[in-house]
């Protein structure tokens, strides 16, 4: 049987805070933005400082309080999907949701934003994760499930149209590099899962699991680097400097 430590269930409530904060940087300051001349909605920097806000606040929806105010409702659901009992019978450790969500939304992704600069591509690299995220929280709505992440899930689908519009196309990153950023996503999920299934059904070692999450968001940078350096920089060539 597992339990919640009070950090679990405190966790998504700290980075709600951290997001409010954010919020304030990006809404009432010039601090987050690259060029204070130009829109925040053009601005790579502002963006990508906006995608770890918005995230965080996906984890309150989540591990918080979701719309229909159940209380740290996304472990159950994901056990349900599998076929599990809810907790503290179900058999995923809890210590799997931290490395995931702390690893990547408060570590991982301020990096990334503070690379984007230099690193445009890598900058935006938590919105190839809400491009792929947003797919199976709406499909769930599709079928009555509205919970768990939904609401947020609509502002990732609508932050993912704007920022194509906006970071993509003439004068602006390729549709390669768009391709790489939404793979990386999909990559991302993979290596999420992937490792999930092996410890549940072939006995992967619960150190390796964690690992493995701890390294994943970087991974995703990784990818997205080298693709800014494929090729003397041909995904990102055409990008105007901010």
């Amino acid at each position: 049987m597992h339990h919640w430590h009070w950090f679990d269930i405190a966790f998504p409530w700290i980075g709600g805070v951290g997001a409010i904060v954010l919020a304030i940087l990006l809404f009432a300051t010039d601090r987050l933005r690259s060029d204070p001349g130009r829109s925040r909605w053009h601005d790579r920097v502002w963006l990508s400082w906006l995608g770890v806000a918005v995230y965080l606040l996906h984890n309150v929806e989540e591990y918080g309080i979701d719309l229909r105010g159940t209380f740290h409702a996304f472990p159950d659901i994901i056990c349900a999907q599998l076929g599990l009992p809810p907790y503290p019978n179900c058999p995923i450790p809890p210590v799997f949701f931290l490395a995931v969500n702390v690893t990547a939304f408060w570590v991982a992704a301020p990096i990334a934003a503070l690379l984007s600069r230099r690193h445009p591509l890598v900058g935006l690299s938590v919105y190839g994760i809400m491009m792929v995220n947003a797919l199976p929280h709406i499909v769930a709505a599709l079928g009555g499930n509205f919970g768990g992440g939904f609401f947020t899930s609509l502002l990732f689908a609508a932050l993912a149209v704007w920022i194509v519009r906006a970071c993509f196309g003439p004068g602006r990153m390729s549709y390669g590099a768009l391709a790489l950023l939404v793979a990386g996503g999909v990559i991302a999920h993979i290596l999420l899962a992937a490792p999930l299934l092996l410890f549940l059904n072939s006995g992967l070692n619960l150190a390796v699991l964690v690992l493995l999450q701890l390294a994943n968001p970087f991974l995703l940078m990784l990818i997205l680097w080298l693709g800014e350096r494929w090729r003397d920089g041909a995904l990102i060539s055409n990008l105007r400097p901010d």
